[in-house]
C-alpha cells in the first residue's frame, strides 16, 4: 500500500481511535438479536467515545465571525446536505410502506431537519443519524461562546455536571426521548472532558510502558462491571454504571491506540479524516442492507444478526464507504467538513 500520506504534525493514535470509534458507531446501529452484546455493552460508550475525541481535537476557539463562518463550513453544510442526500431515499422508502401517502407527512421531515431531527406535531426526524453533527456544532458554539467571559469556564463545567446528571435521570424515566437533546445531554460531558484532557496535557500523547496492562484492565472492568450491573435498576446505580462503563472503556481504548502508535496506514489516515462521511451514509447503507437481506431471506419481520456477523458487516460498511471518503476529499470536501483537500 502507497503509504505516501504526510503524517507530519498528525496524532496517529488519534487517527487509530477515530477509526475505531466510527467502526463502532457502525456495529452499534446494526439490528441485533435481542439481549446481544453489541446491543446492551457498545453501545453505552461508542459516541462518549466519539465526542470525547471530537473534544480532544477541538482548539480553543473564542466565539465571532470567523468562527460562525468556520461551523457553516464544516458542521452545519455538511448537516444539511447529508439530510438533502437522505431525502429521496425517504421517500422511496414512505411510498413503498404506504399505499395513501398524506401530503403533510411529506413535509414534516423537511421541517424536522431545520428543528434538529425533532418531533413534534409539525415536526418528524429525517435522518436521524446526523443528530451528532447538530449535537457537535451547538457544543462547539457553546464552548466557544464561553471564552467570551472570564468565568466561562466554570459555566461550562456546570452545564457539564448539569447534563451528565440530567441524562441519568432521563434515561431512568425517560421523560425526553428526541436524539439531539438527549444526545447533548448524555455526550456533553464527554466532550468537555476530551476538550480539557487536552488542555492540561491529562492524556498521555505518547506510547507508555504500560499501556497494554492498562488497556487490558480497563476494558476488563468495563464489561465486568456491564455483566454484573446491567439487571440493577436504581437510579444511582445506573449513574455508576454508565459512567464506570463510559471511562474504563474510553481510557482503555486509547491504550490500545497508543500502541498502535508507531503502525502508520494511509487508510487509517484517510477513514480518519472522513468519520463524517461515515456518520452521515452509514444509515442508508445499513437499511439498504438490511431491505435486501430480508428479502433474499424472505422474512418480513425485519433481519438481525449475531453479534460476530454484525462485526464483520460493521468493517465491511466502513471500507465500502472508504472511495467516497478519496472521492469527497479530492472533488468536493466540504463534505468532509473542510474548505479544501488537505487532510
Amino acid at each position: 500500500m502507497d503509504n505516501s500520506t504526510n503524517f507530519t504534525n498528525r496524532l496517529n493514535w488519534i487517527d487509530w481511535a477515530k477509526v475505531i470509534a466510527i467502526t463502532l458507531v457502525v456495529y452499534g446501529h446494526i439490528p441485533q438479536e435481542r439481549g446481544s452484546f453489541g446491543v446492551n455493552y457498545v453501545v453505552q460508550f461508542h459516541m462518549p467515545f466519539f465526542f470525547f475525541i471530537s473534544g480532544y481535537l477541538t482548539k480553543k476557539e473564542i466565539f465571532g465571525s470567523a468562527i460562525i463562518k468556520k461551523y457553516c463550513r464544516t458542521l452545519i453544510i455538511p448537516y444539511f446536505t447529508y439530510n438533502l442526500i437522505f431525502y429521496p431515499f425517504w421517500l422511496v422508502r414512505y411510498f413503498y410502506e404506504n399505499s395513501n401517502p398524506i401530503i403533510s407527512d411529506l413535509i414534516k421531515p423537511i421541517i424536522g431537519t431545520f428543528m434538529l431531527q425533532q418531533v413534534t406535531t409539525i415536526s418528524l426526524p429525517l435522518y436521524g443519524v446526523t443528530w451528532f453533527i447538530a449535537a457537535l456544532f451547538l457544543m462547539k458554539f457553546i464552548l466557544s461562546v464561553s471564552h467570551l467571559y472570564k468565568h466561562g469556564h466554570l459555566a461550562i463545567i456546570f452545564l457539564s455536571s448539569a447534563c451528565a446528571i440530567a441524562y441519568v435521570y432521563n434515561e431512568f424515566y425517560r421523560i425526553v426521548i428526541d436524539l439531539t437533546p438527549v444526545g447533548i445531554m448524555k455526550c456533553l460531558p464527554f466532550f468537555i472532558l476530551g476538550y480539557y484532557s487536552k488542555l492540561k496535557g491529562h492524556l498521555p500523547t505518547k506510547h507508555i510502558s504500560n499501556d497494554f496492562l492498562m488497556g487490558f484492565c480497563c476494558l476488563t472492568l468495563s464489561i465486568i462491571i456491564y455483566f454484573f450491573f446491567r439487571e440493577y435498576r436504581g437510579l444511582s446505580t445506573y449513574g455508576f454504571f454508565f459512567w464506570t462503563i463510559c471511562l474504563s472503556a474510553i481510557w482503555g481504548i486509547f491504550s490500545i491506540c497508543r500502541l498502535l502508535d508507531n503502525i502508520h496506514n494511509k487508510m487509517i489516515v484517510n477513514i480518519s479524516t472522513g468519520t463524517i462521511v461515515i456518520m452521515g451514509l452509514h444509515g442508508m447503507v445499513i437499511t439498504m442492507c438490511n431491505f435486501l437481506f430480508a428479502k433474499l431471506l424472505g422474512t418480513e419481520k425485519g433481519i438481525t444478526y449475531p453479534w460476530f456477523i454484525a462485526i464483520l458487516l460493521s468493517l465491511a460498511f466502513v471500507i465500502a464507504l472508504y472511495p467516497l471518503i478519496i472521492l469527497f476529499k479530492n472533488k468536493v470536501p466540504f463534505m468532509l467538513g473542510k474548505s479544501n483537500s488537505a487532510s
